[in-house]
């Protein structure tokens, strides 16, 4: 809260916090407001409401507790004035909300004369408003009370404070930087035109000559301020154009366009309002070069397009309505003191660029402290409206307010907050339901890294992920958050996420913690797979070795001791099938190349022992896909027994096979000649039932039939686990 010390080398600079920055400055805008507050409340108050007419003024409503109210009635028209010896012509000027609208320094200044005489004449009460029939009626001042104070007032005021907060909030984080100084001298400019015109453009019609004219200055220092504090800003943001000392030149300019305004030294105002005007159109420049400095940035470009689109939104809004017309000597069309909440639009701007942007690098302070802030506004305000309309004591309001804050604002702010935050994916319970599903999906360690990616795309829903081969430590922000790279361990690359939620923001510091918690769950989940697999295989190994010891053994014994052909053939089968059960328990792959060798060369050896032609044909577009063992030796079962059935139940002069691929399917067609006439049909026996079985565990299909004095059976079965979907089984041409 306190602040920290930097080190510069030769000595310690102190450091303030954020907290303390906003706290100070609060209190110095705090009391700015009440200075204002308390000179508007000074103000000599008759309780009457005025409005302009073509030949006088018009008392349009009278308070109740107006001290006029017992001799001034509603809907009089005022032509004229008697204030002592001077008769002054109730002019609708009088009411004027903004006098350097005026034509000429001489009517600005007669009005400040005609307002001198006014209230010096109400001071000692013989200040006589004339009607239009030739009444006289004594105008009466009181103390002007709090609720007196029209809207208008108030909004002008919260203008300014609004303002101001801003720019130190953006300044409190970013000590040091110029652009974000700069940003907050433009709330400063706010900050001193807003409220003093909220003093004299809500006077009721009574005011001060003197401070009427030192309002009126100080209003146009303020708006002179802004302007140059802006355009300096777009010459140092979001990239510096040069060294040259454009703050200095725009500041000097405002300077000396200020002195000539206040001193008079132009025959009216207008060179005020050509200068604001002239010192403005330079930020277009800067505007225009910045566009150019950032078109290969898009970071940059971005921010700089909300950035420049806040401020020209507001600035382009108050000119055209208020500072052009009255350059031009025309009445403006709407009222001042609602546009200065065009500028309002500026900073809330900031507040979407900030979010969205990452204007000034705020994000991670932006919200806190706005909501710390007015944590406190909202006791300060309980308290002064219990003290103000309610008959409260200050100690028993200041209890009451603290009580109605922690027991009604805190919870409904938290309410709010929280729902924003699930609105925007932020809370943990949100992503992490979308992350943990993906990662525990992977029931093998090379399924992790599509695993990986998917639940970063469930995490962070970017509009692209794409994949490089160097491997980082960390999760990492790059090209100022348009990139989150996330390293995937599994396959020793790293993800690359192209702009978070769709693109509609930035990747911040948040998603770093974020996808630091993803890696965490993906590592847990890796040795969880890691420790089972290694179960797995140690397991596999251990019956692998027993069958091969215990089964293998008495199998040798069997075929040593065996007299007849047939049953050493049969045990050679039995031998050779219980080799192909121990390779594929092995877990080695294959390519699709070597397991089809390996299926011709059996084929073709069983085919030459038994005297028949081979004619094998094989057309595979991918022979370096990798086939697991498990397939393999329901492939190898396959074609084993469709070949065994032709030998057995035939006397084939040629068995044709043909190996073809697919759409990530197998096809295997084996046809054979010297079918047995005598039969009417063909039976299916122990062989096909096998083969029907293996291909249904592969999930494929299998036609079989005999035609023209041929049998054949057709195969389709896909390449991985889950590259063949029912609607491709159906519509397989078998």
């Amino acid at each position: 809260m306190t602040g920290s010390r930097k080190n510069t080398g030769s000595h310690f600079v102190f450091m303030p916090s954020p907290r303390l920055t906003v706290a100070v400055s609060a209190l110095f805008v705090a009391m700015l407001a009440l200075l204002t507050l308390a000179t508007a409340l000074s103000l000599p108050w008759t309780g009457l409401s005025w409005q302009a007419q073509e030949h006088g003024l018009l008392i349009s409503a009278v308070s109740r507790q107006s001290p006029n109210s017992a001799h001034v009635a509603s809907g009089t028209v005022i032509t004229h004035f008697a204030a002592g010896q001077q008769i002054i012509a109730a002019d609708p000027v009088l009411l004027i909300e903004e006098p350097d609208i005026l034509p000429s320094y001489q009517d600005y200044n007669l009005l400040m004369e005609h307002n001198r005489h006014l209230l010096a004449a109400a001071k000692q009460g013989e200040l006589q408003a004339i009607t239009d029939n030739g009444e006289r009626v004594t105008v009466q001042v009181g103390k002007r009370p709090l609720r007196s104070l029209p809207g208008l007032f108030w909004l002008q005021l919260a203008f300014g404070v609004i303002g101001a907060l801003t720019g130190v909030i953006v300044w409190s984080v970013r000590i040091g930087n110029l652009p974000a100084s700069l940003y907050l001298l433009t709330g400063v400019g706010y900050l001193i035109f807003a409220p003093a015109a909220a003093v004299y453009s809500t006077r009721e019609l009574l005011i001060d000559a003197e401070l009427f004219r030192a309002l009126s200055i100080i209003n146009h220092f303020g708006a002179l301020f802004f302007t140059a504090s802006l355009t300096s800003l777009l010459w140092h943001y979001p990239t510096r154009l040069g060294r040259f000392p454009v703050a200095l030149l725009c500041y000097t300019i405002a300077l000396a366009a200020w002195l000539t305004d206040a001193l008079q030294l132009t025959p009216s105002s207008s060179l005020f309002h050509l200068s604001v005007l002239g010192v403005f159109a330079l930020s277009f420049i800067f505007a225009f070069f910045q566009w150019l400095r950032t078109r290969k940035k898009p970071a940059e470009r971005a921010a700089l397009r909300w950035f420049l689109l806040s401020i020209y939104l507001a600035t382009s809004l108050f000119a055209g309505v208020i500072i052009v017309p009255a350059a031009l000597g025309v009445t403006p069309p709407a009222s001042q003191g609602v546009m200065f909440g065009a500028f309002l639009i500026m900073y809330i701007g900031l507040a979407f660029g900030v979010t969205r942007y990452r204007l000034f690098q705020l994000e991670r302070w932006w919200l806190s402290i706005w909501a710390w802030f007015l944590s406190g506004v909202a006791i300060i305000a309980v308290d002064l409206l219990l003290v103000s309309f309610v008959a409260v004591s200050t100690p028993f309001a200041l209890s009451i307010a603290v009580a109605l804050v922690g027991w009604l604002y805190f919870p409904v702010r938290q309410k709010v907050w929280s729902f924003f935050a699930r609105r925007r994916g932020d809370t943990m319970e949100d992503w992490l339901e979308r992350a943990i599903p993906p990662l525990m999906s992977a029931n093998q360690l090379e399924h992790l890294s599509d695993a990986l990616t998917a639940a970063a795309q469930a995490v962070f829903d970017p509009l692209d992920i794409t994949r490089s081969e160097d491997l980082i430590a960390a999760p990492t922000i790059a090209d100022n958050g348009q990139r989150l790279l996330l390293p995937s361990p599994a396959d020793h690359s790293t993800l690359r996420l192209h702009h978070a939620n769709r693109g509609s923001r930035l990747f911040t510091s948040r998603d770093l913690d974020s996808a630091a918690f993803v890696l965490r769950i993906y590592h847990l989940i890796e040795d969880s797979l890691s420790a089972h697999e290694q179960g797995v295989r140690s397991e596999r190994s251990r019956i692998r070795q027993d069958i091969h010891d215990d089964l293998g053994a008495k199998l040798l014994t069997l075929l040593h001791r065996a007299d007849a052909h047939d049953q050493k053939l049969l045990v050679r089968e039995a031998i050779r099938d219980l080799r192909d059960l121990l390779s594929s328990m092995d877990s080695i792959d294959l390519s699709l190349e070597e397991a089809a060798l390996q299926w011709e060369q059996e084929a073709r050896q069983r085919c030459n022992a038994n005297s028949v032609t081979l004619d094998w044909q094989s057309f595979l577009l991918s022979p370096q896909v990798q086939i697991d063992q498990r397939r393999i030796a329901d492939l190898t079962r396959i074609i084993r027994e469709a070949v065994s059935n032709a030998l057995r139940h035939a006397q084939p002069s040629v068995i044709k096979i043909k190996l073809s691929e697919r759409d990530n399917s197998l096809a295997i067609a084996v046809e054979n000649d010297g079918l047995n006439q005598r039969k009417d049909n063909i039976r299916e026996g122990r062989g096909i039932g096998i083969i029907r079985q293996r291909v249904r565990r592969l999930g494929g299909v299998v036609g079989m039939d005999q035609r023209q004095g041929l049998w054949w059976i057709n195969v389709r079965v896909p390449l991985f686990s889950d590259g063949f979907n029912a609607e491709q089984r159906n519509e397989a041409l078998l």
